[in-house]
């Protein structure tokens, strides 16, 4: 990740009153916990190599799970994915990139039930882009729900949290706000009003903050604070940059709480386990992998036993996750967990304090059996016996009746869920056309919304027409040997692959011969719901 070097300049009036000194710092030789992660979805942006990479915000709950791709290519919008049980993921929302596009790091959260006390919805999904706070509450587009007053937040690095402990004073249980590059923090209220808590340079040189949390108030002499991570931090007691600092809610700051090279985030774990349906209770971005696959991975429930009310540190310096614990008299850190190759980036807890929501409806299916009897032979059936859908017979009869079934059986269906897939079924490469194929296997309607490809423009010459089927979606000439586009002609329904095996052929025709070796070419197409599918090679 860039290494920003500007000079802050602090819009936070608060003062500190804390001597800025290092409290706790553990000097001893960290032992790996038993942590267990597992790979989980593969969210990336739909753009080709070199300007694909995987996700930046996490935030999650026991029916959500929410994450910002890193970037932005193609187009100039950041988009937030919504990930499935299964791991698939869908775009819900599309928030302005920071200075028009590229790859900024855009971090969010979900409102707690604790938030309704400060005026917010709970479950509403909040976003951060620089400055700009954006609220989602589907399924209505995004809104500006608040603008920080701070320079320093620009371009992107803008660290978002709740207070769940309400332990800020006058900001309990409000949205807290970091500035990377000022040191400000920020409290917003549910009308989004935004005040100033305070500013870190105020209790000496920084680096550069981010990944706030509130802590519990039983965490050791800084629970109940605002801590925060600072990746860069030089006056650590070794050569290796990198800690934590604190801050109460009138802005009094103390450095250096804890050192762990390349802090990244401060995770609490909590005291009572919440998972997603997918099992996992932590979600941890993984943006760039030297290693393996980038995308979330999780950690299971088995990994956190005995550890709710502590601290998880990630490194984005490939030192690992630091588990903080409190032995009575110092903050110590422990290496929780390693995956080598990985750039760690925003990761969150299943946050037990977002309820969930509502169903509209709950239908129950009901089994009415039909009763099988042989009556006696002193039965005298009245001929006007009605019999109504709810099992109740009205009738004046005397028998015995023996049933082969007589219960009223009550069940909540379980479904099987059908992953959506899409897949490239043919490949053609003739005269001075490119066709390729697709089969949509999911259970829903895709709409092409977007393309992007690279070919040799050498041989092939410029890209002048592509076509769905029979309709022209781009007419325009291209050359450079690249395309990247969401300026698709033709209708919703022109451009829409029906369910359940439907399919549809691309051609792209190009002003000389094409190439006919497939490796020579690049190439993705987005679908909405499901989202990039890779076409070429």
């Amino acid at each position: 990740m860039p290494t920003a070097t500007d000079t802050p300049t602090p819009t936070a009036t608060a003062t500190a009153t804390l001597t800025p000194t290092a409290t706790a710092t553990a000097t001893f030789t960290p032992t790996p916990t038993a942590a267990t992660h597992q790979f989980f979805s593969g969210v990336h942006n739909p753009a080709p190599s070199p300007d694909r990479a995987g996700p930046i915000g996490v935030a999650a709950a026991p029916a959500d799970l929410i994450a910002s791709e890193y970037c932005s290519f193609p187009g100039g919008s950041t988009r937030i994915d919504k990930v499935s049980c299964q791991g698939d993921f869908t775009t819900i929302a599309l928030i302005p990139t920071p200075g028009g596009g590229g790859c900024e790091e855009l971090y969010m959260t979900i409102a707690p039930s604790q938030a309704a006390n400060a005026g917010f919805t709970p479950r509403d999904y909040f976003v951060t882009s620089g400055p700009n706070i954006w609220q989602i509450r589907l399924p209505n587009p995004p809104t500006l729900f608040a603008v920080i007053p701070d320079s320093g937040c620009s371009p992107d690095h803008t660290g978002i949290t709740f207070d769940h402990e309400g332990a800020l004073g006058q900001f309990a249980f409000d949205m807290i706000v970091t500035c990377k590059f000022s040191g400000g923090v920020w409290a917003v209220d549910g009308a989004g009003t935004v005040n100033a808590v305070g500013n870190f340079h105020s209790g000496g040189q920084i680096g550069e903050i981010e990944s706030p949390a509130v802590v519990p108030r039983t965490f050791g002499p800084f629970g109940g604070k605002i801590w925060v991570a600072d990746e860069e931090y030089p006056n650590t007691s070794t050569t290796m940059l990198g800690a934590i600092h604190a801050m109460d809610e009138n802005g009094n700051v103390t450095l250096d709480v804890v050192e762990w090279h390349g802090a990244e985030a401060v995770l609490v774990i909590p005291q009572t386990p919440c998972t997603f349906c997918s099992g996992g209770e932590l979600f941890q971005a993984i943006t760039l992998n030297e290693q393996g696959p980038y995308g979330i991975y999780q950690y299971f429930p088995a990994s956190f036993e005995g550890l709710g009310g502590n601290v998880l540190v990630p490194s984005e310096a490939a030192s690992g996750t630091a588990l903080v614990q409190f032995d009575g008299t110092n903050y110590v850190t422990s290496v929780f967990d390693m995956i080598p190759g990985a750039t760690f980036e925003g990761a969150s807890f299943a946050d037990c304090d977002v309820p969930t929501p509502t169903p509209t409806s709950t239908p129950a299916a009901t089994v009415t059996p039909t009763a099988t009897f042989t009556p006696t032979s002193t039965a005298t059936l009245t001929p006007t016996a009605t019999f109504t859908p709810t099992a109740t017979a009205t009738a004046t009869a005397t028998f015995t009746p023996t049933p082969t079934a007589t219960a009223t059986a009550t069940f909540t269906p379980t479904p099987t869920p059908t992953p959506l897939m899409i897949v490239v079924t043919a490949e053609t490469f003739s005269s001075n056309k490119v066709t390729i194929t697709f089969q949509n296997d999911a259970a829903v309607d895709q709409v092409l919304t977007g393309l992007s490809m690279t070919w040799p423009q050498a041989t092939n010459g410029n890209l002048t027409k592509i076509t769905m089927g029979a309709t022209t979606i781009y007419n325009t000439s291209t050359g450079g040997g690249t395309l990247n586009t969401s300026s698709l002609l033709g209708t919703t329904a022109q451009r829409t692959i029906a369910a359940n095996g439907g399919t549809a052929t691309l051609t792209f025709t190009f002003h000389n011969n094409v190439s006919t070796n497939a490796s020579n070419y690049t190439g993705t197409a987005t679908f909405n719901p499901f989202g990039s599918v890779t076409m070429l090679p």
